[in-house]
């Protein structure tokens, strides 16, 4: 078995018109949670769009939609009695010369997100083949981005990844995780 068969790209999961109003938000919100990371390894642009809006839940149901895809073909990724929440949903800009991680890294890295189980991410428009990939490191696997296409694998350390840099014109996603639910008292 290998890593790639446990990464899934599901294309035109997010019709035009809705990436439209994804990167019309992003442009155009002030009000929102707002980071712009700015260090040696990263330098980009992060909004979070607030829980409960429209924008929100429209891109909440893609990604319900697709995480039914991933689970109808792996239904072992989680067997509990509630449904995986995604409990975020952040959209960045990764600019050309310097934007993005392009460290690899795993999405569960300490105990604060141990309860992370796969990663998603919705690219929001086309690069230039070569550049922009999202990469992983234990396997020969490049995912280039395409607009409205959706990404799913597992958040673990054998997947780590990293986002490949642009050189002509910034790529922008948005990404999250799925979590494992909070369960209550084990036994």
């Amino acid at each position: 078995m290998n890593l790639s068969d446990f990464c899934r790209c599901y294309t035109n999961a997010a019709d035009h018109e809705l990436v439209k109003e994804m990167l019309h938000w992003f442009r155009e919100d002030t009000e929102s949670k707002t980071v712009t990371a700015n260090r040696d390894t990263r330098n980009d642009l992060q909004k979070w769009v607030p829980v409960g809006t429209h924008l929100y839940n429209k891109i909440e149901q893609v990604k319900r939609t697709t995480l039914d895809m991933y689970l109808d073909e792996f239904p072992y990724v989680y067997k509990g009695a509630k449904k995986l929440v995604s409990e975020e949903t952040k959209i960045q800009r990764t600019a050309i010369h310097g934007g993005g991680f392009h460290n690899f890294h795993s999405e569960i890295s300490h105990y604060k997100n141990i309860r992370r189980v796969l990663t998603w991410t919705l690219y929001l428009n086309d690069v230039p083949e070569g550049e922009g990939e999202t990469q992983f490191l234990l396997e020969d696997i490049k995912i280039q981005p395409k607009r409205g296409m959706m990404t799913i694998f597992p958040a673990s350390f054998p997947w780590q990844h990293r986002g490949n840099p642009v050189y002509k014109h910034s790529k922008y996603i948005s990404t999250g995780w799925w979590l494992f639910p909070e369960e209550g008292k084990m036994d």
